[in-house]
């Protein structure tokens, strides 16, 4: 089998020259670039990259974080956060001593994991037990969430959580 002095040919029985070759490899890489394109401009806009505000500035910041994180382990507060009747979020704060703390300021939020135009903000008012409860909208079950709740205290003690949460 010998292929010297013969010239390639495609199914049609035309000659392959170099600008046939130039013109395959074009809309190759053509389509490779464009699709390249699409994918970014897609992935820019479903997901902004930064899930808090000024994350940069945040990180400069990173040792007020870590003092204000050292302040809130030692007051010894825990919480304990449940679900109740797939409407509601319950969060119970309680001291060092399992003394439930009331008269706080409870604000928080469920942040979708993929997109924070879908977070949702709670609304949290003491029951009588001393718990802090939050209504749940309906059509944010069936997914996961962070929650998010930042609880004051009158005299600026202030206590933070981040869980995440399924809603069923």
């Amino acid at each position: 089998m010998q292929n010297e002095g013969k010239t390639l040919k495609g199914h049609s029985g035309k000659k392959w020259t170099g600008k046939h070759v130039l013109g395959a490899v074009v809309v190759f890489f053509g389509v490779i670039f464009a699709a390249n394109i699409a994918m970014v401009t897609v992935g820019i806009k479903s997901f902004p990259g930064e899930d808090t505000k000024q994350s940069y500035r945040q990180g400069l910041a990173y040792n007020q974080t870590i003092t204000a994180r050292n302040a809130q382990a030692a007051t010894g507060w825990s919480a304990d956060i449940n679900i109740r009747d797939k409407n509601s979020i319950v969060l119970k704060l309680t001291d060092r001593g399992g003394v439930i703390i009331r008269g706080l300021r409870v604000t928080g939020s469920l942040k979708h994991l993929a997109e924070t135009d879908k977070d949702a903000p709670l609304k949290f008012a003491q029951a009588a037990d001393g718990t802090y409860i939050a209504s749940i909208d309906k059509v944010l079950l069936g997914k996961q969430w962070v929650l998010v709740t930042s609880a004051k205290q009158a005299d600026g003690t202030i206590f933070n959580t981040r869980n995440k949460i399924w809603l069923k």
